[in-house]
Formats: structure tokens, sequence, C-alpha cells
């Protein structure tokens, strides 16, 4: 597990709700409390697409490519309008949490470089990015979660190295 300080916060929350930079992660669940908690799990509800057929479905990214079925998780896309609409106003957040997961193609884009996108897809493992405000700090951890029990850490290290340079590449100050 990787610990990621953001030093700018405002362009950070600005890429996680306003653009499309966190777009393609999956959610795995989001949490804010203000006056009161909204929580929303990130599991899709595949029974709401009862009787749709493949061209009532405009957004193909909710569609998993490698099965042809539904993503098990909403995209952090789907969600984001409503997280924000929740959060905004004059007063920050007393506390929020977004828990994202990458799909093959997003790891793929943030591997590429890091000469271990081959040990990625030998492995399969799950690559996770969890967003974490409070008190006034806000900080992002990203883990690896591999079925088999490995002490090899080279993967989760070049995660968290590519988030960092990806927040960096965007305009995010942090330390790492």
């Amino acid at each position: 597990m990787n610990l990621i300080k953001i030093s700018d916060i405002r362009t950070a929350m600005s890429l996680l709700l306003l653009k499309d930079a966190f777009d393609a992660f999956l959610l795995e669940e989001a949490e804010v409390l203000t006056y009161a908690k909204l929580l929303i799990n990130g599991r899709r509800n595949k029974n709401w697409y009862a009787g749709e057929t493949d061209s009532d479905i405009t957004d193909r990214s909710i569609i998993n490519s490698e099965t042809g079925g539904f993503t098990e998780l909403v995209r952090w896309k789907e969600v984001k309008g409503i997280f924000f609409e929740y959060i905004k106003g004059r007063k920050t957040p007393y506390r929020l949490k977004v828990s994202l997961k990458a799909d093959n193609s997003t790891a793929g884009i943030f591997l590429k470089d890091s000469g271990f996108y081959g040990l990625y897809m030998q492995e399969k493992p799950e690559l996770h990015l969890q967003l974490r405000y409070e008190n006034g700090t806000l900080c992002v951890l990203t883990g690896v979660y591999n079925s088999n029990f490995t002490l090899d850490k080279s993967l989760e290290n070049a995660w968290g190295e590519s988030v960092a340079r990806w927040l960096r590449q965007n305009n995010v100050t942090l330390e790492v």
C-alpha cells in the first residue's frame, strides 16, 4: 500500500468531481459525511437493465470488454454527478472517501511505461485507488490485491508510482 498526500486539494477534487480524469475507474464505494452520510455502493444492479437490448445501451463503457456483459461495478462517471450535487455548497465535507478500482484497460494505461505491465497481465491482480479527505487533508492510497500470496511488492510499488506520476501530469501537487 502506498500513501500519497495531496497538497493541492482543489485541483485534485476538480479532477475527481468535475473533469473526466477518474471516469474510467470502477467504483467500489463512495461515502461522504456532511449534515448526513451519503453512501454509494458501486455494485451494479443488473436487474435494472432487464428487457433492454444492445441498441438501448448508449454508453458502451458499462459493458465489460472481455465478457460482453455489464461491468460488475459502475464506473465513477456514472455517479460522480450525484456525488458532486450532494457535497457542493459553502462548506467542505466533514469526511469523504471514494474507493476505485482499475479495470484491465485502465491498468494498461497506467502501467504501460512502468515495465510491470507484463507482470500485471500474468498475475491479473486488482489495482485499487482510494481518495480520503478528512480534517483538511486529502490522501490517495494505492494498493494491489493479488489472489496468490506474494512477498514481491514491485507491482504494488509500480502502481503507486504510476498513480503519483499521473497526478503530477494532471498538475496536482503531492508528497509521496
